[in-house]
Formats: structure tokens, sequence, C-alpha cells
């Protein structure tokens, strides 16, 4: 596979730019902000959400009273694609970027092609003894390449089962499943009781289908970071979810506020995901339903196997073109390693971190209201080093994209095609794809 070229990456970036400078969201970023003001020099951070630069000030104030940096940080935050956009561009001009950055984990993919921008992080963890104190899979992998871990983030994004304990208690549905099979058969019984669903389908994105196959062991891409679409972790998820519909069982997940209602009455009474989802969308979107919600761990694929997953994530990464590599790596791996620094982040979020020794404060693993006074934190901490590595890839949007399109969604709307096949095209698309985009 040929590399992609610096300069034909620049070309692509400095098109959408271009478009984009017109609105006026590039003005005034050609000049470096890594300005000396005073006796301190200034590091510039970008972000594009309010909701993250949050715990990041508070642990720039306890770092700054535990350090006393020669330096003070710069915050500025621009709209999600704009920011990731003008990264692009002015990193690989080298002129104009900042110091320190939000980068979300679909977005990684484009700032690995060619050239690295990022300073690599992980000689700095392992110096500091910090390296194993990290649950990787969601602190690391997502914004590692080819050995080099290019930013970290704090969300521990494990995955459980949260489930409508009111409605499940009442159909009598058994609440120890150990596994996807077991877990099917008391579906079956739960929709001939009721008439309702334990579990819906996805098939709009491919969420669901990477939930299952990194449980099951696989995931996008390869160690050569090629799509591996089609292996059987990957075929194993798509067929499952196939027969969840055609069995009857289940149903293709409700568009919209229809999802809502479903969800708020009892008509689909599990679902899957991290944090931000079963706690942060459940509580902002049905917060009527608040102690009828308790979670568990993804009933097992097979004896021994992972019962849960990690899906989405915001890393913070260091420009390697910055001026100030040292003291901003510094800063970037304080907040990550430093407990009361993430606890911000739980207090503001409800966001539980990657960092393990973390978990021996107490207000982690505290009794939670909303879900019915269970220990939430517990079950995660005792779930996520069960959570599969998996590998990243330069060419993420491309075979995601791919994916979506050719593979999960046509195989899940027209339940005559079979998975294989979905999955092979699907995988024949993205590799066509990446060899014209790196021709």
């Amino acid at each position: 596979m040929a590399p992609v070229s610096r300069r034909t990456v620049l070309k692509g970036a400095a098109t959408t730019a271009g478009a984009a400078a017109a609105g006026g969201w590039l003005s005034g970023c050609g000049e470096s902000p890594n300005l000396n003001r005073g006796a301190k020099k200034t590091l510039s951070f970008w972000a594009f959400t309010d909701t993250r630069t949050a715990w990041q000030k508070k642990a720039w104030e306890l770092y700054k009273k535990e350090r006393n940096p020669d330096f003070e940080i710069e915050w500025l935050v621009l709209p999600y694609q704009q920011m990731h956009d003008q990264l692009l561009v002015t990193a690989q001009a080298q002129s104009g970027g900042p110091d320190i950055v939000d980068v979300e984990i679909g977005q990684f993919a484009r700032y690995i092609k060619g050239d690295v921008i990022f300073a690599d992080l992980k000689p700095k963890l392992q110096q500091m003894g910090e390296w194993d104190n990290l649950y990787h899979p969601s602190a690391t992998d997502p914004w590692s390449w080819q050995g080099k871990t290019y930013g970290v983030g704090n969300e521990l994004n494990a995955c459980l089962m949260s489930y409508r304990h009111d409605v499940w208690e009442k159909a009598g549905v058994n609440t120890e499943v150990a596994t996807w099979e077991e877990f099917v058969e008391e579906a079956r019984r739960f929709h001939r009781d009721t008439g309702d669903v334990l579990l819906d389908q996805a098939y709009l994105d491919a969420n669901q289908w990477w939930l299952l196959t990194l449980q099951g062991g696989g995931g996008y891409f390869g160690a050569d970071g090629k799509p591996a679409f089609n292996q059987p972790p990957g075929l194993r998820s798509l067929t499952w979810m196939q027969d969840a519909v055609k069995d009857g069982w289940s149903i293709l997940t409700p568009q919209g506020q229809s999802y809502n209602i479903a969800l708020e009455k009892g008509k689909i009474a599990s679902l899957l995901g991290p944090s931000w989802r079963f706690s942060g969308f459940v509580q902002q979107n049905i917060p009527s339903t608040k102690g009828k919600w308790h979670l568990m761990p993804f009933p097992r694929w097979e004896a021994g196997g992972s019962r849960t997953a990690t899906w989405g994530g915001t890393g913070v990464s260091v420009l390697k073109t910055s001026d100030f590599v040292e003291e901003a790596m510094d800063f970037v791996l304080f907040e990550h390693t430093t407990t009361e620094a993430l606890m911000y982040d739980f207090a503001g979020r409800q966001v539980w971190p990657t960092y393990r020794p973390a978990f021996q404060e107490s207000k982690l693993n505290e009794p939670l209201e909303f879900f019915d006074n269970q220990r939430v934190g517990q079950l995660i901490n005792e779930v996520s080093p069960e959570i599969n590595n998996a590998y990243s890839s330069p060419y993420y949007q491309e075979a995601t994209s791919a994916l979506v399109r050719i593979g999960v969604t046509p195989a899940m709307q027209n339940l005559n095609i079979p998975p294989k096949t979905a999955l092979t095209n699907a995988q024949n698309e993205a590799l066509d794809t990446i060899e014209f985009v790196t021709a």
C-alpha cells in the first residue's frame, strides 16, 4: 500500500479549509499562538466543546498549585468540524496550530496519514511509571498507531447492558443470564408474553456491530491497519443481529423520538453502551425513568470470554511542532494520571476515569440514585480489564463508511442478504477506496 504524501494531505485539507476560511473561522490563525507574555510562555489548547474544557481548566488550576509552572494555557473552543479541519491545515503547515488539542476518536485517523503531527506520549508515561496504570483500550488504543501513542483519553467507556429492572422483574426475566444464547431464550419468551422486546438492533450505523464484534475479539481492522470486517467475530455479530429480527424477538431501532418513547414505556427494555449513553443519554432524554434502571455486564459469547466493550472517546494530544512539547506533555499526563484532577470530570459529567488507581476513590463507587442505588462504579471497574484491544488505522473513516453503507445497513434492511456477502462486499469497497485515495 502506497503511503499518503504530506503534499496530498495538505492539498485535500487546504481545499476544505479554503472554503471555511471564507466564513471567517480561519482568520487570525496564521500567527503562532506561542507568544511570550511577560515572564511566562503561553501554550494554546484547542477543544471542540466546553464540557471537555470544564474539567481540564480545573485540572490546570490544580497543576499550577502543585507544580508552579513557568507557562500559561490559553483555551480556545471551536465548532467540532471546524476545529478538526483547522488543526489538520495549520499543523501540516507547521504554523498557527495549538500546542495541545482534544481529538475525537472518529477524527484521529485524519492525522496519521503520512507524517504524524503528534508527539509520542508512551515513553513519558513509561518513564513516569504510569503506563500500566491505564485501561488502554479506552485510554490509549484509539490514539495509537504502529506502536506509538499520540493521545490519551480520560473517559473509561466500558460498556454495560442497562435494563429496565421494573419491566424485567414484572415479566420474570432472568437477570443472571451468562451468555448471549441464554439471553436470546429469555428475549423470545419476553416477546411472546408481552409483545415487547428486550433489545433492539441498531442498523443505520456500525456501533452495535462494533460492540458485539469487539466483545468477541474482533474489530474494524487487523494489525496491518487493513479492514477486517468479514473475520469470524464480525460475521458472528451481524448474523446474530439478523437472526434476532428474523426470529421476531427483536426489532430495528426506531428513529428519533420514537426510540425515547419506547425506552420510557418499556417497549424496548434494555440498551447497550458506555456511561455517556446509559447515564448521560438516558438521564437527559427520559428522566422520568429515574430509579427504574439497573446495569449488568454483557452476556458472554462463550465461557471465559469478555463481558464488555468500549465505545467512543476523546483523546488529548500534543503537537510535535509545538515549541513547548515537554511542558505540554507534562500537563496532559498530569491531568490524566492524577485522581483529584480526574474527579472533576466525574463530578461534572459522571465520567469514570481510565486511570486504574482512581478507583480507590470512594466517590466513584457510591450508590447512584438514578440506577436504584446500584454501585455502578464497582461494576465498571470489574469489567474494564476485560475490554479487548483493537487496532486503529489511518483509514478509519473510509472503512467505517463502507461498513455501514455496504455491509450493516443493507443486511439489516434486507434480511435475505447473507452476512458474509454483506461484510465481504463492504470490505472490498473499503479496500478499493483506500487504494484510490493512496494512489
